[in-house]
C-alpha cells in the first residue's frame, strides 16, 4: 500500500507486536516518530527509517496523529491523558489510535478527556498474534467516532488486513473482550482433545490434520494445535497478557450480568498457569496445566 507521504505518524509501545506495526508502516511510506526505552530497538527502527523521539509528550508537536500498543489500561490513561502525556502537546484535530487490549470503560474514559481538547480517541485493538502483525495482516476492532475512523482508515491498512468498524467509543474493546474468550476457550478445548488422542493411543497430529479439513478448522487448531503437540510455546502472544485479557472481559460480563462458566473455567487455568511460572510463554501453555489435570 505504497502512498506518498501524508500522515507524520507517532508510535509508542514497541513490543511483540508493536514493533512489526512501526516497520510495516515505514514500509507503507509513513513518517513515523516513535518512542522506546530498548537500544537494540530503537537502533533497528532508526535504520529502517524511523525517527526517535526521547520524550513522550513531544512527540505531538511532529504528527498528525499518534498510536499506542501498550500492556494495560493504566499504561494507556498515562501515556495519552497523563502529566506527561500526549494530551499536553496535541492540537484541534488530532487523533490518537489505540491497538492496545484494555477495559471498554478506561476507552470512554481517554475518549471525553481528548474531546474536551476538540481531539480524537480511536480505540481500536487487534487479533492475529505476532505473526500478524509482521505480514500486516492482522484483524483490527475499531470504536470511535465513525468519520473520523473512515479519515484515519488508510493509517489502519498498513498493519491489518481486515478492518471493522464496530461503533461508538469503547465498542472496539467490547469486540476484543469477545475475541480473547472465543480465542482462550478454543485453545481449552484444543487441549482437550489432544488429551483425548493420547490416552487412545492416536497420534494427535493426524487428529489435527482431520479436523483441519472440516468445520473444526480454524487458525487456533492449525497454529496452536501444533504448539501443543511440539510442546513449542514461543510465545506469539504471552499468557501473562492473555490472562489480563480475560480479567477485563470478565469484569465487563460481570457488568452486565453475565456468568460465563466456560470464561471462569480458562481464566482459572491461566491464573494457575501463571502460579507455575509460565507467565512469559505463549497463552497455549495451559495445555500443560491441563495434561496434569488430565493425567
Amino acid at each position: 500500500m505504497k502512498r506518498a507521504k501524508k500522515y507524520k505518524v507517532g508510535f509508542i509501545g514497541l513490543g511483540i507486536m508493536g514493533k512489526p506495526m512501526v516497520l510495516n508502516l515505514i514500509k507503507n511510506n509513513f513518517e513515523v516518530y516513535f518512542f522506546a526505552r530498548k537500544k537494540n530497538i530503537i537502533d533497528e527502527v532508526v535504520m529502517a527509517g524511523g525517527n526517535f523521539i526521547s520524550a513522550i509528550e513531544e512527540i505531538p508537536n511532529y504528527t498528525s496523529l499518534s498510536i499506542t500498543n501498550l500492556p494495560n489500561t493504566e499504561d494507556v490513561k498515562q501515556i495519552v491523558i497523563g502529566k506527561r502525556g500526549l494530551i499536553n502537546n496535541i492540537r484541534k484535530g488530532y487523533v490518537v489510535i489505540d491497538m492496545s487490549t484494555i477495559s471498554p470503560h478506561g476507552a470512554r474514559e481517554i475518549n471525553t478527556n481528548l474531546n474536551k481538547k476538540n481531539s480524537y480517541f480511536i480505540d481500536a485493538p487487534v487479533s492475529g498474534g505476532e505473526a500478524g502483525a509482521i505480514s500486516g495482516a492482522l484483524s483490527i476492532m475499531v470504536g470511535g467516532d465513525k468519520k473520523i475512523y473512515q479519515k484515519i482508515k488508510y493509517v489502519l491498512m498498513a498493519v491489518g488486513k481486515k478492518i471493522t468498524y464496530i461503533g461508538d467509543s469503547g465498542s472496539g474493546q467490547v469486540c476484543k473482550a469477545c475475541n480473547q474468550i472465543l480465542v482462550a476457550q478454543t485453545i481449552q478445548s484444543i487441549s482437550e482433545i489432544i488429551n483425548i488422542a493420547k490416552k487412545s493411543n492416536i497420534d494427535p497430529k493426524l487428529i489435527r490434520e482431520a479436523l483441519l479439513a472440516g468445520y473444526a478448522n480454524s487458525k487456533i487448531l492449525d497454529i496452536h494445535g501444533m504448539r501443543m503437540i511440539n510442546s513449542d510455546f514461543n510465545p506469539g502472544f504471552k499468557l501473562s497478557l492473555h490472562h489480563k485479557d480475560l480479567k477485563i472481559a470478565k469484569k465487563l460480563t460481570d457488568q452486565l450480568n453475565i456468568n460465563l462458566k466456560g470464561l471462569n473455567r480458562v481464566k482459572q487455568l491461566m491464573k494457575l498457569a501463571e502460579q507455575a511460572n509460565l507467565s512469559d510463554l505463549d497463552s497455549s501453555v495451559i495445555h500443560k496445566v491441563l495434561e496434569k489435570i488430565h493425567n
